[in-house]
């Protein structure tokens, strides 16, 4: 990766942008500090016209948004017309847009105005059934009016009502009642006009609900009200069904040509933002990014032929302090490249520095498969890979994350049948035998993983010394040297004590270790006793690795032990089933936990360079590199 500077004339400054964007390979950077203090170098200002296209296309952007989030939930598992391959142009985008928004919105608004009065119907609708036939009975007068109420029972007694309403009208009305459910009722009051606001203040008075139509009706006699209401409750529904269809086919029609133009207007935003970031003096503009090495020989190439002599494209010297800040960009084969989302969930590398994505690729797989190592619990998890990858194939990060379980419950499969293990002991019953059975052989499976353990530190310090070498850090060299002493001291001890190596050499190799301890004490001071013991206990710590695979088949056996004991084999089955489900559930998370803290506890501790920052190329990719 290399820091280029480039100068131009102001005037060019909007077609250069535009070869960038498309060439879309530039990271742009601030501008260094020294030019922005130099003088007669200021920020560049937008013009009026961009100020106002800017806020045009933020408004755009903002409809485009809230068109997607309408439109996008109709749309799953539906077809959708594919977008055309022709790239659209800026007015085309903004057309879309406008027109997809309104046509959105205003059904949507339809929808929202019907579904709103609906509720409001069905609120009536109850009563009103109730009402409906004791309205219908009412003869039609000038000289008479009716008011609908509902009565809950155990507050209002309809004896009490008809008294007081006797007392103000002699006599001359009439109150007809049916039962809503058990706790309340309709009650339809006809009356004398005359009587209208002395009654309306007698139930003003008990606390009486008295029926009040929706506005829309309110200037409608209650009679149609009713009718109104009863019949459009029943069609309401099916307007909004069919308002729904079309907006549902408008979806389908347009979804992939409206996100391909609210891109569009995103990157045409991000466009203008970038300028309004740029130095420059009133006839030059200045602006500084990094490259991709490979990159850059035909980017000043492209560049030079695009605008010949008009604009210097300079590699800039780094310093000490930039060359941490480099952009970094992992590039793995196709087979490794899934084992980045690991390393990404940790941090990217500082540039210059290790990319571990290979070594996990190696790594993780191992420690899974042979943690688990189960030919039945790793086909289920290969199967059930294979359909994540598949049902998931658009979504990268979960598309990587199925690959990397692909790969590493094929690794399960293969230490399966090292082990002999189909469901635990299952294996025996259809004559799969054991090239090394773990489960009787715990101790020299213990062994195995300290030794592995031991062999992983030690690729992860051999590792840290090369990077630091390269970093010209003297003294994280001697230091992880001396640790790699100390990690092949302790398995010399060892060796001397299982017989594999002299018992004299014993007091040689403890005098050394104290001798390298010491080493370390003179080089980080106190805290090198720490390291030491840091050491031990990271070796130790794949002692896991047996652990938790000797649990797997425990757990397994335990669960054929119990499917055994019924004697109803339907039943057995069940439980087997239940308790292999649940084994195989912790089989699958222990593992890929116990992996992930094996690598990025006492591995990348020996060589990982945290922090490192994005490569992110400003424009619209690789892809789009041949219309340079």
């Amino acid at each position: 990766m290399s820091k280029v500077s480039i100068i131009g004339a102001r005037e060019l400054l909007q077609d250069v942008m535009d070869f960038i964007y498309r060439a879309g390979v530039l990271h742009i950077e601030s501008v260094p500090g020294n030019i922005k203090d130099t003088p007669f170098v200021d920020k560049l200002s937008l013009s009026v016209e961009l100020k106002k296209e800017y806020d045009e296309l933020e408004r755009l952007n903002s409809t485009a948004k809230k068109t997607i989030n309408i439109i996008s939930p109709l749309i799953k598992n539906t077809p959708v017309i594919a977008a055309t391959q022709e790239e659209i142009s800026i007015e085309a985008a903004k057309a879309t847009i406008e027109d997809t928004g309104s046509r959105v919105e205003r059904l949507n608004s339809k929808i929202r105005e019907l579904e709103q009065k609906l509720l409001l119907y069905r609120r009536y609708e109850k009563v009103l059934s109730v009402l409906s036939p004791l309205i219908e009975i009412i003869p039609e007068s000038r000289l008479m009016d009716y008011t609908g109420i509902t009565l809950y029972k155990k507050e209002v007694s309809l004896p009490l009502l008809e008294k007081a309403l006797n007392s103000v009208t002699g006599g001359r009305h009439e109150l007809l009642s049916r039962d809503i459910d058990s706790e309340t009722m309709a009650c339809i009051i006809v009356y004398p006009k005359e009587f209208v606001q002395t009654i309306k203040t007698i139930l003003h008075t008990e606390n009486i609900g008295e029926l009040v139509m929706p506005a829309d009706l309110s200037d409608k006699p209650m009679t149609e009200s009713v009718k109104i209401i009863l019949q459009q409750s029943a069609s309401l529904s099916s307007d909004i069904l069919e308002i729904e269809i079309t907006l549902h086919q408008l979806a389908c029609e347009i979804f992939n040509k409206l996100t391909a133009s609210s891109s569009i207007i995103a990157q045409k935003l991000e466009q203008i933002r970038v300028l309004s970031e740029l130095y420059g003096t009133k006839s030059t503009f200045f602006l500084y990014g990094w490259l991709p090495d490979n990159e850059i020989k035909h980017f000043i190439k492209s560049l030079n032929e695009r605008f010949p002599n008009l604009v210097v494209v300079d590699v800039v010297s780094v310093s000490a302090e930039e060359s941490e800040n480099t952009p970094v960009s992992l590039n793995n084969p196709r087979l490794i490249k899934p084992f980045e989302v690991l390393t990404r969930f940790l941090a990217l590398p500082k540039y210059g520095t290790f990319d571990p994505s290979p070594l996990l690729a190696i790594f993780f797989p191992f420690f899974f498969g042979l943690i688990l190592g189960d030919m039945g619990y790793g086909i289920i998890a290969f199967m059930g890979s294979i359909w994540v990858v598949w049902r998931w194939r658009k979504n990268e990060f979960v598309r990587d994350l199925g690959t990397i379980f692909i790969v590493s419950s094929f690794v399960a499969i293969i230490f399966g049948f090292i082990f002999g293990e189909f469901f635990g002991n299952l294996g025996e019953l259809i004559g799969i035998h054991p090239v090394i059975d773990r489960s009787k052989s715990l101790i020299p499976f213990l062994i195995f993983t300290i030794l592995i353990g031991g062999l992983h530190i030690s690729i992860g310090l051999i590792i840290g010394i090369i990077v630091a070498a390269y970093r010209k850090e003297k003294k994280e060299v001697m230091a992880r040297s001396l640790k790699l002493l100390f990690v092949f001291t302790l398995y010399s001890i060892a060796a001397v004590i299982y017989g594999l190596l002299p018992h004299g050499m014993l007091n040689i190799l403890i005098i050394s270790g104290l001798v390298i301890v010491g080493a370390l004490i003179f080089i980080e001071k106190w805290l090198a006793p720490f390291e030491a013991v840091k050491i031990v206990v990271n070796i130790l710590s794949y002692s896991r690795i047996m652990g938790f695979g000797a649990a797997s088949i425990f757990l397994a056996s335990i669960a054929n032990r119990l499917s055994a004991m019924p004697r109803n084999i339907f039943i057995g089955i069940i439980i087997g089933i239940f308790f292999h489900l649940i084994n195989l559930v912790l089989g699958l998370y222990a593992p890929a936990i116990q992996t992930l803290r094996l690598n990025y506890v006492e591995f990348f501790d020996k060589f990982f360079y945290p922090g490192g920052k994005e490569y992110k190329p400003w424009g619209r990719g690789q892809k789009f590199k041949e219309r340079w």
